[in-house]
Order: C-alpha cells, then sequence, then structure tokens
C-alpha cells in the first residue's frame, strides 16, 4: 500500500532532471536558429545539409566511448564531464565567421553528447522498477522537454535583437548551470552508486563490445529496435534540418517566430510525454512506439501542405507529441533487451548504428531540394518514415522480461 503511494520522482531524481533541463536548454535554444546562422554567414542550403552531414560523423564514433565510460566510472560523473565538454562546446559558434570554421564546435558537443545521453538513459533504467519504467521515462522527457517551451522564444529574442552570438554565449552560462548542479549531485551521492566506478581500460572496452555485440546482432529485440528506429531517423533526417530554412526562405516566418514555433513543440512534448510513459507501461512498448512513429510522421504532411504561421504551429505541435509518444517506449525497449551492466553501451551503441544508418540523409534532403522541389524532402521523410511501422508491428513484441537479457552477466 505505502509503496503504490510513493512518488515517481524521488527529490534526488528531480535535481538530477532539473540539471538535465539545463543543459537540453542550450540545445533547445539553439537547434532551430544554427541552420539560418549557417545561411547568415554565407552557407548555401547544400552546405547546409553537409554541415549536419558532417556533424553526424563524430557522435557516431564517440557515442560507444561514452556509453562504456558511462558504464565504468558512473552515471553522474560521466554527464559532469559530458557538462563541462558542453560548456567548450558554444564557444565557436559565438565567433566563427566562416560555416567551416562553426564545425569545431559540433565536435566538441559531439563529446558532451556522447556522455550525457546513454549516462541519463542507463541512471533512470537502473534506478526505476520495470513496471514504471516508461511512465518515469516519459515524466523525464516532460522536464527535459520544458527547455523547448520557453528557451526557443529566449534563443529567438536574443538572436534577432542581439544577435545569434549572443544567443550562443547564453548557452554557455546554463550549460555551467547544468554541470554546477551535476557537480553537487556527484559530491552528495551515497556510498551505493549504479554503476560500478572503475578506472576505464582497453580491456573493459574490449570485454563491453564483446558481450554486447553478439546482442545486438543477434536478430533479438535490440536488432529490430534499431532496424526500426534507424529507417524512421533517417527519413526524419532527410528534411528535419530544413524545416527552419523552409520556414524562413518560403513561409518567411522570422526568426522569433521560429521561436515561437519551438515553444510549441516543447509544450506538447512536456504534455503527451506522461501519456507517452503510460501507454508503454500499460499497453505496451510495441503500441507506444507505433503510435509514435505514426503521429509524428504525420506531421511532416501537414507542414508541406501549410501556408500560414497556424498551420505550421500545428505540424509542430504535432510533430513534439508524436516524439513525446514514442520515445519512452524506445527507452524501455532498450532497457529490456540489455543487460543492467551494458546498458550504458547498450543506450550509445543503439543510437551509433542508427546514425551510422542515417548519416547521409541530411546532405541527401539538401540535395533533393535543390533539385527538385522544398517540399520534396519533407515527403519523402513521411513516406520512407511509415516504412518503420512494418517491422514495429510484427518485431517489437514483448511480453515480458524473461529471457530477453539478464539483469547481470552470466557466467
Amino acid at each position: 500500500m505505502n509503496k503504490s503511494l510513493q512518488p515517481l520522482l524521488s527529490r534526488k531524481m528531480i535535481l538530477f532532471l532539473i540539471g538535465l533541463t539545463f543543459a537540453e536548454a542550450t540545445r533547445a535554444m539553439t537547434a532551430v536558429q544554427i541552420p539560418v546562422f549557417l545561411r547568415e554567414i554565407g552557407a548555401s542550403v547544400s552546405q547546409v545539409g553537409l554541415f549536419f552531414t558532417l556533424t553526424m560523423i563524430v557522435p557516431l564514433v564517440l557515442g560507444i566511448f561514452g556509453g562504456w565510460i558511462s558504464d565504468s566510472i558512473g552515471r553522474l560523473r560521466a554527464i559532469l564531464f559530458g557538462s563541462l565538454a558542453g560548456i567548450l562546446g558554444y564557444i565557436p559558434f559565438a565567433f566563427a565567421q566562416r560555416w567551416e570554421v562553426v564545425l569545431i564546435g559540433p565536435f566538441i558537443l559531439a563529446v558532451a553528447t556522447a556522455l550525457i545521453q546513454p549516462s541519463f538513459r542507463a541512471y533512470i533504467a537502473d534506478t526505476c522498477p520495470t513496471e514504471t519504467r516508461g511512465r518515469i521515462f516519459g515524466l523525464s522527457k516532460s522536464f527535459i522537454a520544458a527547455a523547448w517551451i520557453i528557451t526557443p522564444l529566449l534563443g529567438g529574442f536574443l538572436a534577432m535583437n542581439f544577435g545569434a552570438r549572443t544567443m550562443f554565449l547564453t548557452a554557455v552560462f546554463l550549460y555551467g548551470i547544468a554541470a554546477i548542479i551535476f557537480m553537487f549531485l556527484l559530491r552528495s551521492e551515497e556510498t551505493k552508486t549504479t554503476a560500478p566506478s572503475e578506472k576505464p581500460s582497453l580491456k573493459s572496452l574490449r570485454e563491453s563490445l564483446t558481450h554486447i555485440f553478439p546482442i545486438v546482432f543477434a536478430g533479438g529485440l535490440l536488432t529490430w529496435i534499431i532496424i526500426t528506429e534507424g529507417t524512421r531517423i533517417f527519413a526524419t533526417n532527410l528534411s528535419i534540418n530544413l524545416l527552419p530554412v523552409y520556414l524562413s526562405d518560403i513561409g518567411l516566418i522570422d526568426k522569433q517566430g521560429i521561436g515561437m514555433l519551438e515553444g510549441l513543440h516543447g509544450i506538447a512534448w512536456v504534455l503527451a510525454a506522461p501519456v507517452g510513459g503510460w501507454l508503454s507501461d500499460k499497453s505496451s512498448e510495441r503500441n507506444g512506439f507505433m503510435l509514435g512513429t505514426a503521429v509524428f510522421l504525420s506531421s511532416f504532411l501537414i507542414f508541406t501542405l501549410a501556408e500560414g504561421f497556424g498551420v505550421f504551429a500545428l505540424s509542430w505541435v504535432i510533430m513534439g507529441i508524436g516524439a513525446a509518444l514514442l520515445d519512452p517506449a524506445y527507452n524501455a525497449l532498450i532497457a529490456r533487451g540489455a543487460p543492467a551492466h551494458l546498458r550504458g553501451v547498450a543506450y550509445a551503441l543503439a543510437p551509433a548504428l542508427i546514425g551510422l544508418v542515417a548519416l547521409p540523409a541530411p546532405w541527401i534532403g539538401g540535395q533533393i531540394w535543390e533539385a527538385t522541389n522544398p517540399k520534396i524532402p519533407f515527403l519523402a521523410t513521411l513516406l520512407i518514415g511509415s516504412l518503420a511501422l512494418i517491422p514495429a508491428w510484427f518485431k517489437l513484441r514483448v511480453p515480458t522480461d524473461e529471457g530477453i537479457a539478464p539483469a547481470e552477466p552470466t557466467a
């Protein structure tokens, strides 16, 4: 009885998620403005696509190492190091004069992403029981998505009135707040940790990869998660980075208007994420993933039909709802499919393999834009992304935890 009345989120978890929210705020504030900023300093549409293709390479290489470090030194310590890298990562954005020089920033931010993303998911999976894992992943996304409500508007305001470089310096400040929070949590952490704390070594890296790769390529749950999500991400990356360019060049929406759209996207995500977590726990991860994917892809159709701010806003709201529905299911599925001592590597390896598949997509999308019609990349996202529903329906069936992945290393 008492257990059922306990809150889903402890005080420590709430503070942890607040730190993640500040870290996410940097990306929320700048992501939609970066393509416009690149255009301002002389990049063409195809070069914008090339920029985002190149910035996907380093995360693919570093992601696995970030997950391994998380498994080795502990989740909070890895997240703290990632926050410090994030502080450095926005400095090139603030001072570079050419888009080629700006590439230094994403390469440094890739270190932050490689450490933070697998670590925070593994931290939640480690500390939450299976029966509430989806809901806690959903609530965590509500916290993080809250950054997408206010900070996109702040980013648009700063970029329009004080210049994009001021916006990037503000991102440095926000990452600094996140680093302070994680430093406090790390110092106050009890002796019991959620991951072994040891000095990383080549031997431990080799052992982690030796154990995780057979699981990933065995044709089981993790294999089909990567195939399904890889299809969706490839399709999404054909056009997702062109959304701000289309809004600016075709839709004639100014920077503050683009920031407002991101804010509406964040509100939708915050409100829908708990529903996505509940659906994952009470129905199934597969149902949550499929519904979220279908809703997410439908937003691109609405976007191509839009002619005014209101319909553009509707498409971004629907996109936020779709992402919020599928994200808890995706994270819960990986937690089911990976042993506890390899969750850091699993949460890094899955996005790395998915990103490898999607690597050329931004460049392809830019080429399609210039060779055909600006609407075609978004329609391609809808059509190709819909193919992900086929393996999701047949292969992402997970009736129980037993037999999927051992909770501890086997002999």
